[in-house]
């Protein structure tokens, strides 16, 4: 990984004298893409908790939809900010904290194992449940008790634990609620974190320019189609149709792998065209922007034709090229990525999945 990490690294010289203050792109997402995006998954993640109290009390037909399409917006919600891997959603270990992800040995499952199997109800409690693994208070582990692995919710449902999982239930939506709002105020307050990246210079303690600043945003562009690539979509298809892992997509045991992989790839696009770079770059270089837009068109085409649930659907009519067709897709953004970057003078090099 450390390899292909280092291969998307890029150095470039650095921006000549005169070249155009970087703080106005860094307004410029900020105000209209993170701020409002971290406000919707808070106002998403608040929702949860009503819907888990709601369905543990009466698991009608009504309240069942109502909790799965709860938690079906905060994922898709959540997946619109999984790229900021600076400040905020960083601190506290909040990112793991929301969502223990990749997890392929299975380490959540086995210690909500070990849960059940000591009737620890400290789980119980959201105080001492933020004081537990990452992997006991994520949503993924929320979706481990509340659907059974052919995306079916049976929180509410199952007689055997069912007080207990209830309890479980609502400390994890109550402890996503409150790190979501965590997250939005952060980012909502002027002397926070967005300071810092708005007044880069000697006396930052953090960003010695404003190119600094827009580097490290950038750069989690870079960093989140990784992610997409080879830990949300690579491990799940193996090396055929015939030993592809369904299983391993994001969100696939609730049946959201396809709204998270969309959102989170809608969220890069969204974050990348709030800002004024076309105005940045030379005639000669804009037609990349063009181009990017495209190939994220091209990459919502190939989401929308995957059917959900995956775990039941995947391999059928021609789901697995499908998915194969936006690795290739996914991979062309990031060349583009690299393209634009040139093309704005930025310097590579920093990637938040570097000591991973």
């Amino acid at each position: 990984m450390r390899s292909l990490l280092l291969a998307l690294a890029i150095t470039l010289p650095a921006l000549p004298a005169g070249a155009a203050d970087l703080n106005t792109p860094l307004q410029a997402v900020i105000s209209s893409y993170i701020g409002p995006a971290t406000q919707n998954f808070a106002t998403a993640a608040a929702k949860l908790p009503g819907a888990v109290e709601a369905v543990c009390a009466d698991n009608s037909n009504t309240n069942q939809q109502a909790l799965t399409a709860a938690f079906s917006e905060t994922v898709d919600r959540f997946a619109r900010i999984h790229f900021l891997r600076f400040g905020p959603l960083l601190e506290d270990d909040r990112l793991n904290r929301l969502s223990f992800l990749p997890d392929p040995r299975g380490i959540a499952q086995r210690q909500i194992r070990k849960v059940y199997a000591a009737k620890d109800e400290s789980v119980l409690d959201v105080q001492s449940l933020r004081e537990k693994s990452v992997a006991l208070q994520s949503l993924t582990a929320f979706e481990l008790i509340a659907f059974d692995k052919s995306a079916n919710l049976v929180l509410g449902t199952e007689e055997k634990n069912r007080d207990f999982t209830c309890r479980y239930a609502l400390a994890i939506a109550q402890n996503a609620a409150a790190i979501s709002v965590a997250v939005a105020a952060d980012w909502a307050d002027p002397d926070g974190y967005r300071k810092l990246l708005l007044t880069g210079g000697a006396d930052n303690p953090r960003f010695r320019s404003s190119k600094e600043a827009f580097e490290t945003v950038y750069n989690a562009f870079t960093t989140a189609l990784t992610i997409v690539k080879d830990q949300d979509l690579l491990p799940a298809l193996g090396t055929s149709t015939e030993k592809a892992k369904p299983r391993r997509f994001p969100y696939s045991r609730s049946g959201n792998a396809v709204t998270y992989l969309t959102a989170e790839l809608d969220g890069v696009r969204d974050a990348i065209f709030s800002m004024p770079l076309k105005d940045m770059m030379s005639a000669d270089d804009q037609w990349t922007l063009d181009t990017l837009g495209f190939e994220f068109k091209n990459a919502d085409g190939y989401l929308a034709k995957l059917q959900p649930p995956l775990r039941t659907t995947f391999g059928e009519n021609g789901s697995y090229n499908m998915a194969s067709a936006l690795v290739i897709n996914v991979g062309s953004i990031q060349d583009l990525l690299q393209g634009i970057a040139g093309a704005l003078d930025l310097s590579g090099g920093f990637n938040a999945l570097d000591g991973d």
